[in-house]
Protein backbone atom coordinates (compact mmCIF):
# COMPACT_ATOMS: atom_id res chain seq x y z
CA UNK A 1 0.00 0.00 0.00
CA UNK A 2 0.70 3.37 -0.70
CA UNK A 3 0.73 6.99 1.19
CA UNK A 4 0.27 10.04 -0.20
CA UNK A 5 1.30 13.72 1.47
CA UNK A 6 0.05 17.08 0.00
CA UNK A 7 1.39 20.18 0.67
CA UNK A 8 -1.18 22.62 0.37
CA UNK A 9 -0.12 26.22 -0.57
CA UNK A 10 -3.41 27.82 0.89
CA UNK A 11 -5.07 27.26 4.12
CA UNK A 12 -8.24 25.40 3.56
CA UNK A 13 -9.26 25.80 7.15
CA UNK A 14 -12.39 28.00 5.79
CA UNK A 15 -13.62 25.41 4.04
CA UNK A 16 -13.88 22.94 6.49
CA UNK A 17 -16.92 23.47 8.08
CA UNK A 18 -19.04 23.48 4.81
CA UNK A 19 -16.93 20.06 3.22
CA UNK A 20 -17.89 18.39 6.83
CA UNK A 21 -21.91 18.62 5.83
CA UNK A 22 -20.91 17.62 2.39
CA UNK A 23 -18.77 14.43 2.71
CA UNK A 24 -20.74 11.60 4.09
CA UNK A 25 -19.41 9.69 6.68
CA UNK A 26 -16.61 12.49 7.76
CA UNK A 27 -15.52 13.40 10.72
CA UNK A 28 -14.75 17.20 11.88
CA UNK A 29 -12.68 18.47 14.79
CA UNK A 30 -13.44 22.48 14.52
CA UNK A 31 -10.75 23.15 17.27
CA UNK A 32 -7.86 20.90 15.64
CA UNK A 33 -9.01 22.18 12.10
CA UNK A 34 -9.13 18.14 11.11
CA UNK A 35 -11.51 16.14 8.73
CA UNK A 36 -11.10 12.85 8.07
CA UNK A 37 -13.41 10.81 5.77
CA UNK A 38 -13.03 7.31 4.19
CA UNK A 39 -13.00 7.57 0.12
CA UNK A 40 -13.32 4.21 -0.93
CA UNK A 41 -10.74 1.62 1.00
CA UNK A 42 -8.58 5.07 1.25
CA UNK A 43 -7.96 7.15 4.04
CA UNK A 44 -8.25 10.69 4.25
CA UNK A 45 -7.00 12.89 6.63
CA UNK A 46 -6.96 16.73 6.30
CA UNK A 47 -5.17 19.79 8.38
CA UNK A 48 -5.40 23.61 7.12
CA UNK A 49 -2.30 22.36 4.90
CA UNK A 50 -1.56 19.51 4.93
CA UNK A 51 -3.87 16.39 3.24
CA UNK A 52 -2.91 12.78 4.23
CA UNK A 53 -4.52 9.91 1.87
CA UNK A 54 -3.32 6.17 2.94
CA UNK A 55 -4.40 2.22 2.30
CA UNK A 56 -4.10 3.55 -1.40
CA UNK A 57 -4.19 0.10 -3.38
CA UNK A 58 -4.35 1.97 -6.81
CA UNK A 59 -1.94 4.51 -7.62
CA UNK A 60 -4.36 5.35 -10.67
CA UNK A 61 -7.41 6.48 -8.44
CA UNK A 62 -5.13 9.44 -6.55
CA UNK A 63 -5.14 11.69 -9.52
CA UNK A 64 -9.07 11.67 -9.55
CA UNK A 65 -9.27 12.05 -5.54
CA UNK A 66 -7.21 14.88 -5.43
CA UNK A 67 -9.11 16.72 -8.27
CA UNK A 68 -12.25 16.23 -6.62
CA UNK A 69 -10.79 17.53 -3.56
CA UNK A 70 -9.25 20.35 -4.83
CA UNK A 71 -12.62 21.30 -6.53
CA UNK A 72 -14.63 20.54 -3.50
CA UNK A 73 -12.20 23.03 -1.45
CA UNK A 74 -12.46 26.05 -4.20
CA UNK A 75 -16.27 25.44 -4.33
CA UNK A 76 -16.85 25.60 -0.70
CA UNK A 77 -14.61 28.22 -0.07
CA UNK A 78 -15.57 30.50 -2.82
CA UNK A 79 -11.81 31.63 -3.51
CA UNK A 80 -9.00 29.69 -5.75
CA UNK A 81 -7.29 28.33 -2.27
CA UNK A 82 -6.27 25.20 -3.92
CA UNK A 83 -4.72 26.25 -7.01
CA UNK A 84 -1.20 24.52 -6.30
CA UNK A 85 -0.48 21.42 -4.99
CA UNK A 86 2.66 19.36 -4.45
CA UNK A 87 2.81 15.87 -3.85
CA UNK A 88 5.40 14.45 -1.59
Amino acid sequence: MTRAVIKLSSDISSAMPRMSNIIEGCAYNPEANLLAFQFKNMVVNMESRLINISHIEDENEIKPLIDWLVSLINGTDKRNVVGNVNNQ
